[in-house]
């Protein structure tokens, strides 16, 4: 376990987190390496799912990426790039660069157990269960960190916004270490609850003879703090299993659940037309607000997301 204080910048409170530390211009250089790529892929198509950064010049790029890569690993563990010209371009296209750039950084991986890789967060009007996926849902999404309940989470999630709501739908972020050290200052006790496991529901992205439910912590330190975290799900996995979850171990998700959705901490942002999230999954949890979205099919809500995960197979780890 963890024993000492996270520092900043990785321990942060939103209100006082000035945009500059996460905020980050798509440099002029990148762009037009961008633009290169794009124009050899409409001379000849591949499919993006084939594209792979080394197969086409982008030296300044890779550079861009590697500071990207810093900030999420050593920095705030979170940022915002602003912005693929979306307007220039199809849909397909924008999703193409998109996935070469989040390439740069670690493989993208499958989704869930079908083998969706780049999958489409949207509400197209269909009914939904408890069991959906909440992202597919027009509905608020709790605090968070994505396949908390799976055996290889992915590091990092990334959101591209190809059309945002028409009201709502608004991103938060909290910072898991610092959820830590308040737990470590003012909750010792609760703190090694929480690194130990908690039952977990599994939902209907697994496979079909997945076990209803698993048990994993929400903290875990390996010389790194990695955190699992969806006090729904933990809730559900106790609900499904006919178990009663401990009084520590109620109180301590509660609390946690109760720190990361605080004003006094989370950071509340737009993701815009164009703009890319880029979360480490291990230290950023993240939720966003409930949407209406437009009647008018196509102009409907409409963000891509990645999972990237390197040193492993491409295939859902769930």
């Amino acid at each position: 376990m963890l024993t000492t204080v996270v520092p900043e910048p990785a321990a942060w409170h939103g209100p006082s987190l000035a945009a500059e530390r996460y905020m980050i211009p798509l440099p002029a250089a990148v762009l037009a390496e961008l633009d290169g790529a794009l124009a050899e892929l409409q001379r000849a198509p591949v499919p993006t799912l084939l594209l792979l950064p080394e197969h086409f010049p982008l030296a300044a790029t890779g550079r861009f990426m590697a500071e990207v890569r810093r900030r999420l690993d050593e920095g705030p563990g979170f940022v915002m790039l602003d912005r693929l010209p979306v307007d220039a371009m199809s849909p397909d296209e924008a999703i193409a660069l998109y996935w070469l750039l989040m390439s740069l950084l670690e493989p993208p991986v499958a989704q869930e157990w079908k083998g969706t890789v780049i999958y489409d967060v949207r509400h197209d009007g269909q009914e939904y269960t408890q069991d959906t996926r909440a992202a597919l849902t027009p509905g608020g999404l709790e605090m968070h960190t994505d396949s908390s309940m799976g055996e290889a989470p992915p590091n990092y999630v990334s959101l591209f916004c190809l059309r945002p709501a028409r009201k709502g739908g608004m991103s938060i972020i909290s910072s898991a270490p610092a959820a830590h050290n308040y737990f470590l200052t003012e909750h010792p006790d609760l703190l090694r609850r929480l690194y130990e496991v908690f039952y977990r529901d599994h939902q209907e992205y697994q496979a079909a003879d997945a076990a209803a439910t698993n048990f994993r912590p929400v903290f875990a330190w390996d010389g790194r703090l990695r955190t699992r975290f969806n006090a729904r799900h933990i809730v559900r996995g106790y609900e499904k299993t006919g178990r009663t979850l401990d009084a520590d171990g109620a109180e301590a998700v509660r609390l946690m659940d109760a720190f990361l959705s605080d004003s006094a901490h989370r950071l509340d942002l737009w993701v815009e037309r164009g703009q890319i999230q880029v979360l480490n999954n291990r230290l950023i949890v993240h939720g966003r607000t409930p949407y209406k979205d437009d009647e008018t099919p196509g102009h409907r809500r409409h963000l891509v997301r990645l999972w990237l995960r390197a040193g492993d197979r491409r295939h859902f780890r769930g």
